[in-house]
């Protein structure tokens, strides 16, 4: 009876001893690694430093000019996306490597202040980038200049008052400053002509019913409607509301004027004159 408790107790014994010998080295082990990925992060952070300054580099290659308020020209959401992968490899916390905080070296701090600076531009960047994209499919040939505000833009066809909107809005989320200034410019030319179209709309409804003249047709508002036409740019909406004036001009008797005013009226590239002359300052300039 004594023989085999004694048998019993001694296996007991080795297994615990055993157990006890594994946890030892499990955890010898996992100091070992732990140590390994201490000292890698050590000499990893060090490199990053390096890749931090290049990254600065290509941000800053971003911008037009020093002073990081207008976006060089040709800049895609590709290029942008490019910066925001190389960003995210660059690895600065104890979490990325599996350590405490702590164990990182002593300047981890500050590159990790030094990326998060370069993801909050990036952000940036990529919102302006955005708002230029959208403003420049407003227009059949996008903005010329995004850095001085040219007069040379046609609206699209089907451009909607939402469409400006919604850009406006978005704008409100960035502080006032020569950037939004210059964007505000293009969503005025760009509403000027839009209300141009749509009070030119509004006449022709009052004077046309089934493509039948209407008593609200005056001469005088006939000859306001071809004057507003003379000064349309979209070449599309041009030639859809001349069909128009002339429907109205023939069940008038005013067959022969249209086609007399709007050869005098505009230029060879389809802007009016008057929209040619720098010096006008009202609002007729935008359209």
């Amino acid at each position: 009876m004594g023989k085999p408790l004694l048998k019993t107790l001694t296996v007991v014994a080795v297994g615990v001893g055993s157990v006890a010998i594994c946890l030892v080295g499990y955890c010898q082990n996992n100091q070992r690694q732990y140590q390994q990925r201490v000292e890698y992060a050590q000499t990893a952070i060090a490199s990053e430093t390096d890749s931090i300054a290049s990254l600065k580099k290509e941000v800053a290659s971003l911008y037009l000019n020093e002073d990081r308020t207008f976006l060089k020209a040709g800049i895609t959401a590709d290029d942008i996306s490019q910066l925001v992968g190389k960003l995210s490899m660059i690895k600065v916390s104890g979490e990325e490597y599996g350590i405490e905080e702590n164990a990182l070296p002593a300047d981890a701090k500050e590159i990790q202040k030094q990326k998060q600076a370069i993801d909050d531009e990036l952000k940036d960047i990529e919102a302006k980038q955005k708002i230029q994209e959208a403003t420049d499919k407003l227009f059949t040939k996008g903005v010329s200049n995004w850095q001085k505000a040219e007069n040379d833009v046609i609206i699209k066809k089907d451009l909607k008052e939402t469409d400006v909107g919604s850009i406006r809005e978005n704008l409100n989320f960035f502080e006032d400053d020569k950037w939004t200034a210059l964007v505000k410019e293009y969503l005025g030319f760009a509403d000027a002509q839009l209300d141009r179209v749509t009070k030119l709309q509004k006449e022709f409804d009052r004077m046309l019913k089934d493509d039948k003249v209407t008593d609200a047709v005056t001469y005088e508002n006939y000859l306001s409607a071809v004057d507003s036409i003379s000064k349309i740019r979209n070449k599309d909406l041009k030639e859809k509301y001349t069909k128009l004036a002339e429907t109205v001009a023939s069940q008038m008797g005013y067959a022969g004027y249209y086609d007399n005013t709007t050869d005098t009226a505009t230029t060879g590239d389809g802007y009016s004159d008057s929209m040619m002359d720098s010096s006008e300052t009202d609002s007729e300039s935008y359209y």
